[in-house]
């Protein structure tokens, strides 16, 4: 994302949350980021069209933090135990902007954000599946949905509950309280061995017509290749080097945009980014959004 559509987005969200999404004006927004109102729509075409991107964004922040916190040399208890507390940092740092939102329920006129909302929501459903079998091993994999539900409901109720100001706690405390009453959860499947209520089948089901758009998709892995695009100029590499990655960069531009892109191509360019750890975070957002295994 460059940096003026990254600004009227910031600007946007300061706005927001301080008079709400229908009480600003475009031009509040482009007055305030030091712009024209023509070079805001340069960017985006409308108010509505922007505050699909500000969800967007809040949803890339997210995932962004959470994969930070991971580290490679604890496990994957421990791991999703700072996930959970990234994420009450993150809501809590932005309340005001989301009480706004929520008071006005903006989202819930918009069609497209509506349907990208039901898209992320199966996004968040795969990484419930990935962490639980993770920590609870391959046993818990029926059970992976229904344990899904039961943690989101627990973490947005004290998402309600903390939103409100009226209540203070300590959220590295809470993560780890929210993370002991999923695992006594997951035990109590795993004993009573009853069937699931939300199969695999079933949450495929209700997601069937859910998808997150081809060019969304594309949109933000373009995004991805552009910043690393800008973070190579800052490089210290021989000039060959660097015309080298430069290329690559080229190359994977070219071949996110066709519309039969090649699921190999893009495996194999993204490979010479391998080893490089500035560009470790892009390689795996890129493989995620495109649905490609990195090498």
């Amino acid at each position: 994302m460059n940096e003026k559509k990254k600004n009227i987005i910031e600007t946007a969200i300061e706005l927001f949350a301080d008079k709400g999404f229908y009480a600003t004006s475009i031009e509040e927004i482009a007055k305030k980021s030091e712009l024209s109102k023509g070079a805001f729509y340069l960017h985006f075409r409308s108010k509505d069209e922007l505050f699909i991107e500000i969800f967007k964004y809040y949803h890339n922040l997210i995932q962004d933090k959470v994969r930070d916190v991971i580290d490679e040399q604890s496990s994957p208890r421990d791991n999703f135990i700072r996930q959970v507390e990234v994420q009450f940092h993150i809501i809590m740092k932005h309340r005001n902007f989301i009480l706004t939102q929520l008071k006005e329920q903006a989202f819930t006129l918009n069609k497209e954000l509506f349907e990208l909302v039901k898209a992320k929501e199966y996004e968040i459903s795969q990484w419930h599946k990935n962490n639980f079998a993770a920590i609870y091993g391959e046993a818990i994999t029926p059970y992976v949905h229904d344990l899904g539900i039961i943690y989101e409901g627990i973490k947005n109720r004290y998402f309600q509950i903390l939103l409100s100001g009226n209540v203070e706690v300590d959220i590295t405390e809470l993560a780890v309280f929210i993370v002991e009453r999923i695992d006594e959860t997951a035990k109590n499947l795993l004993d009573s061995k009853r069937p699931a209520i939300i199969t695999d089948q079933k949450m495929k089901a209700a997601f069937a017509d859910i998808c997150l758009p081809e060019e969304t998709k594309k949109e933000v892995v373009i995004d991805n290749l552009l910043e690393m695009q800008a973070m190579l100029h800052e490089f210290d590499l021989e000039a060959e080097k660097k015309s080298e990655l430069q290329e690559v960069i080229d190359y994977l531009l070219q071949e996110v945009k066709k519309t039969d892109a090649k699921e190999f191509v893009i495996q194999g360019l993204l490979a010479n980014f391998k080893g490089i750890s500035q560009f470790d975070r892009y390689r795996e957002q890129i493989s995620e959004k495109m649905q490609i295994r990195l090498l």
